[in-house]
């Protein structure tokens, strides 16, 4: 589809948006809001501007009520004082309706057009691949909703999604056959329940802690929802969070993984168990420290020790009194801060998968670290217009979430579990906003990305024992560093009705998939406009 042709879509479809309010409507505040909701780039823009009390919790999604509580915080900010924080409560604005029991329903219709010129290069954990492999021309996607409450501590919610192609879409599940068809799959589907500060939550979603948006290289949500349950406790001061979740399973066999001839494949059932806590001693210092473990086990039956908030999974790795001889474990710790000096916000994250402290050891294997550095500002050019700006750079290093064997490393369905970029690779990215109105967000980000030889899916997997200390990124003669410049201009309408987006990505690769290569511009351009009814 043109871009012309797409502008010109835009600005249709927008009329109606602009002719009906984004009145608040009656919800839970036990309910979670999906990833992809336009209130978190509402937010996330109201935090980098300076509003502290817009830091909703590092880990997502967010609860409902949880939004109200920052909301009205916020209200009495002088930082956070302006369009966006006024469009935001609107939307979220308590109904009566809120602490009665009921049964509501509701539903999205999504149109997204898509135009890709010479491949595709996202998602960037996977190597550049022909037009084919993106996403097609046009997809419709239909999501119904059904919501009940009692009002006070119990909501349960159902959610699926149905769309007329699944290729190339993260959040199915990796059978070949849906990715080319016809698809469908449930996306939230829980019971929440609260009681003063505590919470539990049980069933099907989609959590990233830390990072932003659905990436993190703690825990991301860049692939499907996670069957899961995961309870926590949230004070004025400090805010904790443990998660136990059923991945897929693997089996290895001498095709795939290395096994010699004649050895029969072998099964393993995996899970995912993480916990974390966040400490504010005020609205300008966060500090988070947590762990994450893939657990992969010959039978059935889960390490349900993990279960444990309290308790090390180091500790939990070395304890001799554990059954099961095959059980295998990779574990991740992580530590995070953010702080605030005048107007920038400042974060910096950090993820040791392995670390070698005696220098004989690094000399044979290789620190398996990932880091994460941000600073935002706002950018008082406009009176009344919120802009601001931000530099991010994201490093994994060559070996991060790697293992021996493929069923231990940090994947789902040869997605990442952590960072977007997988292992190998680093990217460094400029970006500024502004927003005309609290309803509409124009954006530009500009960056440089490399790569290694290393990635997520591969298999046999890549052990990092021995490997001695290859460059950063990984690269040889006939395999040089895969090299990019990454360009997005995007235009959001942010109403929770009618949101659109349009957004235009261009990449210039040089030495694609690590091959000797000139380089190679390729774009995608694409137009996004879902009609919301009652949802979420």
């Amino acid at each position: 589809m043109a871009l012309g042709t797409q502008l010109a879509l835009l600005a249709l479809a927008a009329l109606p948006a602009l002719s009906f309010p984004d009145f608040a409507h009656a919800q839970f505040g036990l309910v979670t809001l999906p990833l992809d909701d336009p209130a978190y780039t509402q937010l996330a823009a109201l935090e980098r501007l300076g509003c502290a009390p817009a830091r909703v919790s590092p880990n997502r999604p967010y609860e409902v009520g949880a939004i109200r509580s920052a909301l009205e915080t916020a209200r009495t900010q002088r930082q956070c004082v302006g369009p966006l924080l006024d469009a935001l409560r609107a939307r979220f604005a308590p109904a009566a309706a809120d602490t009665m029991p009921a049964l509501r329903g509701g539903a999205a219709a999504t149109v997204r057009a898509t135009g890709l010129s010479n491949g595709v290069f996202r998602p960037l954990w996977e190597n550049v691949r022909p037009t084919g492999d993106g996403t097609p021309p046009l997809v419709g996607v239909l999501e119904p909703r059904v919501t009940w409450g009692d009002g006070h501590h119990v909501a349960v919610v159902v959610s699926g999604f149905v769309e007329t192609s699944g290729r190339n879409d993260p959040r199915l599940p990796a059978d070949q056959w849906l990715k080319n068809k016809v698809a469908a799959n449930l996306d939230e589907t829980y019971i929440a329940a609260g009681a003063g500060a505590f919470y539990a939550t049980l069933g099907r979603g989609r959590e990233a802690w830390l990072g932003s948006g659905t990436d993190s290289y703690a825990l991301s949500a860049n692939g499907p929802p996670i069957d899961r349950l995961a309870f926590g406790f949230r004070t004025a001061h400090f805010e904790g969070r443990a998660y136990f979740g059923l991945l897929n399973d693997v089996t290895l066999d001498s095709a795939h993984d290395g096994l010699a001839a004649g050895v029969q494949p072998l099964h393993f059932y995996r899970y995912l168990a993480a916990h974390e806590i966040t400490w504010r001693p005020d609205r300008a210092l966060e500090l988070t420290i947590g762990e994450t473990a893939v657990s992969s086990r010959g039978s059935r039956a889960p390490d349900l020790v993990y279960l444990d908030p309290f308790l090390p999974y180091l500790i939990i790795q070395h304890d001799t009194g554990r059954t099961g001889d095959d059980a295998r474990d990779n574990l991740i710790d992580f530590f995070a801060a953010r702080t605030r000096i005048g107007p920038v916000t400042l974060a910096g994250e950090l993820f040791v998968d392995d670390i070698q402290i005696d220098a004989a050891d690094r000399a044979k294997t290789p620190d398996q670290l990932g880091w994460r550095l941000v600073a935002s500002t706002p950018i008082p050019l406009l009176p009344a217009v919120p802009i601001d700006a931000e530099v991010e750079y994201d490093r994994s290093d060559s070996y991060l979430y790697m293992r021996r064997y493929y069923f231990e490393v940090q994947q789902l369905w040869n997605e990442p579990i952590g960072s977007q970029l997988g292992p190998d690779a680093d990217y460094l990215r400029l970006g500024a906003e502004v927003f005309p109105s609290g309803l509409l967000r124009i954006g530009a980000d500009l960056g440089r990305w490399r790569r290694g030889l290393l990635r997520i899916d591969t298999r046999p997997a890549v052990s990092p024992v021995n490997v001695g200390n290859p460059p950063f990124p990984t690269n040889s003669t006939a395999h040089p560093v895969q090299t990019a410049y990454l360009g997005d201009l995007s235009a959001q309408l942010l109403t929770r009705v009618l949101p659109i987006t349009l957004s235009v990505q261009i990449a210039r690769v040089t030495n694609a998939n690590n091959l000797p290569s000139a380089a190679v511009y390729y774009a995608q351009t694409q137009l996004s406009v879902t009609y919301a009814w009652r949802y979420p």
